[in-house]
């Protein structure tokens, strides 16, 4: 695929470019960050990089004006007057002995953000663990993604998704479940987008209680279940794969384990009884499945 578009924005004359990742919406698109001196002057897409082609969303486009706006803050603070790092430094760690001595280490948590370096990850790990031994640390990971990390390793073995963004160009099909990806993830939209004119012309199914952006602009069939019946939905749509006999026993046999039961559990899931589940028409889901 190529790229439509090099994605750039600019506020002067870049000296250098620097080859670096975005860091927002978990795509890892690749952008460059134009520098002049000590300062970022603009960043653009990184057309040799796989995943965006020379593409970046509006997030991507922007997060670098926030190093240089007013509001931000670059020194530590003691009692709203600015201080020294290591004044700073001091006080904490005084604090953090006095909860320690007082209560023990459980008086002292950490909850860290997703948005850390892997070093970061590590010695923020190693502070809490043998430096000050609490079992008190916790990030937003944990909340966000680690049950379908956990739920990865169930199905598939390995805690990230087995596909790639290359498969977009291959597939003959692509669902989305929840995901408003016209919104969320603009550069996957845009894939996507390209993908529908490429050569295997993929349908979109979305399947999603709201009529989003992306229902509004690129789907070919829109499901709109009861919040919290997706489940059910998944089911039906697995029913009837089977029954029509779209299912590749030979790939089957070779790699799972558990089919039977699992057939076992969505036969019951016939087209009625999702509609009477999820509101969604049987003949819409025979559609889907079709």
């Amino acid at each position: 695929m190529k790229p439509r578009r090099l994605a750039q924005v600019t506020d002067g004359t870049a000296a250098r470019w620097v080859a670096s990742t975005c860091g927002l919406c978990s795509l890892g698109c690749g952008l460059e960050i134009g520098v002049d001196g000590d300062r970022i002057v603009g960043v653009r897409g990184r057309v040799d990089h796989p995943v965006g082609l020379g593409r970046l969303g509006p997030k991507g486009l922007a997060q670098w004006r926030a190093n240089a706006h007013p509001s931000r803050g670059l020194y530590p603070r003691i009692a709203d007057a600015r201080a020294t790092w290591d004044d700073a430094l001091s006080v904490i760690g005084a604090r953090i002995s006095e909860a320690v001595a007082r209560r023990g280490p459980s008086a002292v948590g950490f909850y860290n953000s997703g948005q850390l370096l892997l070093e970061e990850y590590y010695t923020l790990g190693k502070l809490a663990r043998a430096g000050i031994a609490t079992p008190c640390i916790d990030a937003n990971t944990r909340l966000c993604t680690a049950t379908a990390a956990e739920s990865l390793m169930e199905s598939f073995g390995a805690d990230g998704p087995p596909g790639a963004f290359i498969d977009f160009e291959e597939t003959e099909c692509i669902v989305l479940f929840g995901h408003n990806a016209a919104e969320q993830s603009t550069v996957l939209w845009m894939r996507i987008m390209a993908a529908r004119d490429g050569r295997r012309r993929p349908k979109v199914i979305a399947i999603d209680p709201r009529r989003t952006l992306t229902v509004e602009t690129g789907v070919d069939l829109h499901l709109a279940p009861r919040p919290g019946t997706n489940v059910a939905v998944v089911n039906g749509l697995c029913h009837l794969l089977i029954e029509n006999g779209d299912v590749d026993r030979e790939f089957i046999a070779r790699h799972t384990v558990g089919y039977e039961l699992f057939a076992q559990i969505v036969g019951d899931y016939h087209p009625g009884l999702v509609e009477d589940i999820t509101g969604i028409p049987a003949a819409k889901l025979r559609e889907a499945a079709r």
